[in-house]
């Protein structure tokens, strides 16, 4: 168990950590999604037997606009996992460059879409969705075993609505 908390650890300083310890409850930091993620969209993607790492809180993200990053991993499996981090950015935002091995794809409807990156890495499935909630940008990732990714760009975004709503984003509190 210290392996994977090690490597959770490492996963979320590579997603780039930065900001305060939370100040969320600690019993909701310790489920599935951090408290700050739909459990029950976690859970479908991962199961109960999880680890999680919360650095940041919606509050410290709305009032000092300090990052949040909320990473959940599957015991003893590091491919299977969910980041989300959630940075302020009012701003312009370019969207990522790079080229994607299996292809972009954008989930949602034409009045909110958002491109993610499908693609394998070293034998497992990524995929990994940027959207604008104004002022926030939310990047989520999905880590799988497999490659039965064909849904987890939707889920993605409906991870990342359903945080806009918490920060108190209007455009969010739609259905497209």
């Amino acid at each position: 168990m210290r392996t994977a908390g090690a490597l959770l650890a490492l996963a979320a300083l590579a997603a780039g950590c930065t900001g305060t310890a939370s100040d969320a409850p600690a019993a909701a930091a310790s489920r599935p999604g951090c408290g700050v993620l739909p459990q029950r969209l976690v859970v479908g993607l991962l199961g109960t037997h999880v680890e999680v790492a919360l650095h940041g809180a919606i509050d410290a993200l709305r009032e000092q606009h300090l990052p949040l990053t909320c990473t959940t991993g599957v015991h003893g499996d590091p491919a299977r996992y969910v980041t989300v981090r959630a940075v302020y950015h009012p701003g312009p935002v370019r969207l990522p460059s790079k080229a994607c091995q299996a292809g972009w794809v954008y989930a949602g409807t034409p009045d909110k879409y958002a491109p993610a990156c499908q693609e394998a890495v070293r034998g497992h499935a990524r995929t990994e969705l940027v959207v604008r909630w104004q002022p926030y940008v939310v990047h989520v990732d999905v880590g799988r075993s497999d490659r039965s990714w064909a849904g987890d760009p939707e889920v993605a975004l409906a991870m990342s609505r359903d945080l806009a709503r918490r920060l108190g984003v209007r455009e969010a509190s739609g259905n497209g």
